[in-house]
């Protein structure tokens, strides 16, 4: 089950691709995108009911993990909050080039 909206202004929807672990981005066709440029971005309440109903079933069919929505800048239109800008850019570190240097854990 997704978060409830609760944002104010554009919000995205954001998950991790259960099989990959890649951050995910619900995008306008109501798929997943490892890019945030094609996140599809509204304020409409029905639009986010279809995001939402969208990502509570993808989450059911186990496609993707962790479902919320994020407050998007209306000028900008990147992640509103540093910690999903932040996830815009992906892993702050190489995690095959860690486990080839240390092993699995």
């Amino acid at each position: 089950m997704s978060a409830k909206h609760k944002g104010k202004g554009p919000q995205a929807l954001t998950a991790n691709h259960l099989r990959e672990g890649f951050v995910v981005w619900l995008t306008p066709d109501m798929g997943w995108s490892p890019h945030f440029k094609d996140a599809l971005l509204s304020e409409d309440e029905t639009v986010i009911d279809q995001m939402q109903a969208q990502g509570d079933k993808d989450d059911s069919d186990n496609l993707i993990t962790g479902v919320y929505f994020i407050d998007v800048d209306a000028e900008t239109k990147l992640p509103a909050r540093y910690r999903e800008r932040f996830r815009v850019g992906g892993p702050s570190y190489d995690t095959a080039a860690h486990i080839k240097k240390h092993g699995v854990r």
